[in-house]
């Protein structure tokens, strides 16, 4: 049934809804003023140390600008003032730094300190007094044992000249001026994350002039990557613990790529009419190629088999040695970019398992370059037409190839080997 709608019980619905409405809005609480913004707040920057002047204003000016980028960076500043106390720049780095002896002997004189009777004896003496940490190093890594006990005679002679200096205070030297500034830059601020992070004393933190450290000599930002605890105590220290420091290089030398079964290199014998043009460390040939062109082990054999590659490497041109470098060669390189070095740290293992010395004789009446001399050479090369690049003073492989191209226009054996013989003949070709 459908009701009727009467007027006043309309008005009564209509004055109870407007009621209602009233209340709703009487009950809503009124919205609050927006509280005015408080005036920006600068947090200061922890302020320099008072730190005494070095004595060389552009040395404090890059301390300054160090500090406020280590900030930057997640170094706190007690970390940064306690790590740069009272450095100073070290006036003998740039000496050092000019007199590489990877660089700047006859690589037989490198070698004959470098592997010398004494370092192999004392190298096996190692290799017994740590042979449990050695061989559980080796099955890790598949880098030999022999390999990385060469790296750490060649490095600190077994741990026992880790250098000398304050690490920060010879990072700081080479940063803040110089040819190596760019390297140095990130090196010094990894040294101070590891101060950080490790909580060595700085007075343990000491390093050679170039920056590395420990008993087989880690650059800082080496250190973050490839730092291994190879005693089991919970701790990293290259320092003072050989296991440690022995780990560590391992795990350098794998992570670059090393290959296990694959030897470093060895000595061969060239066939007569070589062309000594092809004797380049970068240049690599299968093993089957070199046998075909009549290339054999030094004592006589056929080269090995296997389908490897390597390249020849004459170290101290065509009169010298001759070697078959495998790619574990350019592993090594990674731990310190000489040739020179390299190739002792692989003579050094062998030697230490047991090898013969190098058979063939270096012609050991070719002196040494100066420094001077090796600027004239690659001025010089460039003036005759033979483009090696400004003049550094280091002979590397662009100086290398240039010297080849001369060699070879002339006539020459074209080994790239730098003699005072060819600087000579270059001079006046040079002011043609």
């Amino acid at each position: 049934m459908t009701r009727a709608f009467h007027p006043l019980t309309g008005l009564q619905r209509l004055a109870a809804l407007c009621g209602t409405l009233v209340a709703v809005a009487c009950a809503t609480t009124a919205p609050k003023p927006t509280p005015p913004v408080p005036p920006a707040v600068s947090i200061p920057i922890a302020p320099l140390p008072a730190r005494p002047t070095s004595g060389d204003a552009k040395f404090d000016a890059f301390l300054d600008a160090a500090r406020i980028s280590a900030l930057g960076q997640g170094i706190t500043a007690a970390t940064f003032d306690s790590a740069t106390a009272g450095i100073r720049p070290i006036a003998s780095i740039a000496t050092a730094n000019a007199n590489q002896p990877e660089f700047s002997k006859q690589v037989w004189s490198y070698l004959d300190s470098a592997v010398s009777a004494r370092r192999v004896k004392d190298a096996q003496m190692m290799l017994a007094r740590y042979g449990d940490s050695l061989a559980r190093i080796e099955a890790s890594s598949g880098v030999p044992k022999e390999i990385l006990v060469a790296v750490w005679g060649m490095e600190t002679d077994y741990g026992a000249d880790n250098g000398s200096m304050n690490l920060f205070a010879a990072l700081a030297t080479l940063a803040y001026d110089g040819s190596r500034a760019d390297f140095a830059r990130p090196e010094f601020f990894a040294a101070l994350k590891i101060y950080q992070e490790q909580h060595y004393p700085v007075s343990q933190m000491v390093s050679s002039w170039a920056g590395a450290f420990g008993q087989t000599q880690f650059t800082p930002t080496t250190f973050l990557k490839y730092a291994a605890d190879g005693d089991g105590d919970g701790r990293i220290d290259l320092w003072q613990s050989a296991p440690d420091a022995l780990a560590s290089a391992a795990r350098l030398l794998a992570g670059q790529g090393w290959q296990h079964g694959q030897p470093w290199g060895f000595e061969v014998k060239l066939p007569a009419g070589f062309a000594y043009e092809d004797a380049d460390a970068e240049n690599q040939k299968p093993l089957s190629e070199w046998r075909a062109r009549g290339i054999r082990m030094v004592g006589g054999a056929a080269l090995p088999g296997g389908g490897d590659s390597a390249a020849i490497y004459l170290p101290a041109g065509a009169h010298g040695p001759a070697f078959l470098l495998f790619s574990n060669f350019n592993v090594i390189l990674k731990y310190n970019n000489a040739a020179s070095y390299a190739l002792a740290v692989g003579l050094l293992a062998d030697r230490m398992a047991g090898g013969a010395p190098v058979k063939h004789s270096w012609p050991r009446d070719e002196r040494a370059l100066s420094r001077a001399e090796r600027f004239s050479f690659q001025a010089d090369l460039n003036k005759a037409g033979f483009e090696c690049g400004a003049p550094d003073g280091v002979l590397g492989r662009k100086t290398r190839s240039a010297l080849r191209q001369y060699q070879k226009t002339h006539g020459l054996a074209a080994d790239g080997f730098p003699t005072a013989s060819l600087l000579d003949a270059l001079e006046p070709a040079a002011n043609k």
